[in-house]
């Protein structure tokens, strides 16, 4: 059994090749930002790289399931590079429309994605009704009783 793809998304890239959240970043960018994570939230294999970040320095950490990586003052297309040399281009699918990026990576080995409907396709797998209703009131009575939770929290 082979080695699971990994997915790799130009944060930037993805984000400004959508409407939707294009015009949110204009409005509020961490918003945006957190928009795009939450679409990738549980999803295994899932990394994105942003230029910049909290505070302007360099970071990564493990968010809503997915690996979240700052460039800081540096570029996030380096970073990205980087990673993919480390861990190995082979299985990793990279989402990007930047042309430069996108050679990098093919140079590499990995696969690539167009950014532009990337966004669109996650919405649609995402955002289809669960296979189960919610729950009933008494349900949910229950384990706010369970969890010691007060109405509103």
């Amino acid at each position: 059994m082979g080695v699971p793809q990994s997915l790799v998304i130009d944060g930037s890239n993805v984000l400004h090749s959508d409407s939707e959240l294009r015009r949110l970043a204009t409005i509020d960018p961490e918003r945006a930002r957190a928009e795009l994570e939450r679409l990738l939230a549980g999803r295994a294999r899932v990394s994105v790289f942003w230029d910049g970040g909290p505070g302007g320095s360099v970071r990564s950490l493990h968010r809503k399931g997915i690996r979240v990586d700052y460039s800081g003052d540096g570029e996030a297309d380096d970073r990205l590079v980087a990673w993919l040399k480390h861990q190995g281009p082979r299985k990793t699918t990279v989402v990007t429309d930047d042309s430069a990026l996108r050679r990098r990576c093919q140079q590499l080995g990995a696969r690539i994605v167009p950014a532009r409907g990337f966004v669109d396709q996650l919405r649609t797998t995402r955002d289809v009704a669960p296979d189960r209703p919610p729950p009933s009131p008494t349900d949910v009575d229950f384990w706010m009783r369970e969890f010691q939770c007060k109405d509103g929290e």
